[in-house]
């Protein structure tokens, strides 16, 4: 009896083996720190593919923790205005100028952005550009030039915009309102607030892509990897007035990475565009919730016509804590291994970790540390025998039953 039922377990493990796989298992060497503290890995797009498995060790195989970047990493400060001037420029422009108070034992980029909210007071739609002037001790002003185009604006019956955020980069700021469409309005107050927000880093603009129509007012927009989208510069045909585009992420069943039982999945957008050349007006930028996708559907209202579309990715950033000149590895191709203990609250100041270089990725290499994932056993013997097995089973059951029986009779 003993001996039938060795037989019988022994033919269910030929069916469900299990064994390590370690033929994918890499790990990337990481450059190292020039002192101990805080360190920043931007990921690359192949390590990115493979959150949030990945994990990063010492030399010696140990897990490091890290943190994933993230706004609100650093809590945001208000800061104390002086020397606060409202009024208009020479050519009637209206203008603030005000200098920081700062806290106690702060400098300028104890946090990487200000978040500049302006109070106005104005009637009707309209649109104004702004000029950004700041200026350090005993210096003349500098205007702030960058790429994505700063404005604040009012418009009826649509979302309103009376913010701005600009890099931290001096002590005293003068803000003008350039009028673009409508009368512009009068600043009657303003207020400063320090803050660390990471999707406001620096980011990667894919070259333009292609829009294929797929209905009226629905387009298509294929990355051709998968890729952590934040944004979308829009190419709009003119004349068109300001709209709100919608993003969503295609229907396709089965989404491995889209918790929610519905298709397609509609992702947040902030931002309006238009095309206004007689104008001289255009706003073409809008933000999204990040997304993990290589296939994006926009939507427009009837009548508006896009041109071309380029695609904002801002892949993810890992933070944690490195000895200098220690060396680290980026493990992938396996289970994540955990990392003992949690890293608890981050330092006060972000200049710690925007104002060094970041760490960078090496080639891939082999990986005797990785932590492998458990797979189905593949052996050809048992393969061949595989179909046979739902008959070996039951003569298997029913010789059990016929010495049952006579055990019964015993």
């Amino acid at each position: 009896m003993r001996s039938l039922s060795g037989a019988c377990a022994l033919l269910l493990l030929m069916a469900c083996g299990t064994t390590e796989d370690r033929s994918g298992l890499v790990r990337r060497p990481l450059s190292q720190a020039s002192q101990g503290g805080w360190v920043r890995l931007p990921l690359d797009g192949e390590a990115q593919a493979q959150m949030p498995s990945l994990w990063v060790g010492d030399a010696k195989g140990r897990s490091v923790p890290f943190l994933v970047e993230r706004e609100g990493l650093w809590e945001p400060r208000r800061l104390d205005l002086e020397r606060v001037l409202l009024g208009r420029d020479s050519q009637g422009r209206p203008t603030a100028e005000f200098a920081l108070k700062f806290p106690e034992g702060w400098q300028v980029r104890e946090r990487e952005q200000l978040r500049i909210e302006l109070e106005l007071e104005g009637s009707g739609s309209w649109v104004c550009p702004v000029k950004v002037e700041r200026r350090g001790e005993g210096g003349g002003p500098i205007t702030l030039d960058q790429d994505l185009p700063l404005q604040v604006f009012r418009l009826e019956g649509a979302e309103g915009r009376e913010a701005i955020s600009i890099p931290w980069d001096a002590s005293s700021y003068r803000i003008t309102l350039l009028g673009a469409y409508g009368k512009a309005p009068r600043v009657r107050g303003v207020k400063v607030t320090a803050r660390t927000e990471p999707d406001h880093q620096s980011g990667e603009w894919l070259v333009p892509q292609v829009l294929q129509k797929k209905a009226e007012g629905h387009w298509q927009v294929k990355l051709g990897a998968r890729e952590r989208v934040v944004g979308l510069e829009l190419q709009m045909e003119a004349p068109l007035a300001p709209i709100h585009p919608e993003v969503s992420l295609p229907s396709r069943p089965g989404r491995g990475e889209i918790p929610e039982p519905d298709y397609a999945l509609r992702t947040r957008c902030e931002g309006l565009v238009w095309n206004l050349p007689a104008l001289e007006s255009r706003s073409s930028r809008v933000s999204i919730t990040p997304v993990l996708t290589d296939e994006l559907e926009l939507g427009f209202p009837e009548g508006a016509r896009p041109e071309g579309v380029r695609v904002l990715v801002r892949r993810e950033t890992l933070l944690f804590p490195a000895e200098a000149g220690a060396t680290y590895f980026l493990h992938l191709g396996g289970e994540a291994r955990k990392a003992p203990g949690d890293l608890g609250a981050l330092p006060d100041s972000s200049r710690a970790l925007y104002q060094r270089k970041p760490l960078g990725l090496g080639k891939a290499e082999p990986d005797p540390e990785g932590a492998s994932r458990q797979v189905a056993k593949v052996d050809q013997a048992a393969e061949k025998s595989r179909p046979w097995l739902p008959w070996i089973a039951g003569a298997v059951v029913a010789v059990l039953a016929v010495v049952g029986a006579r055990l019964l009779r015993r």
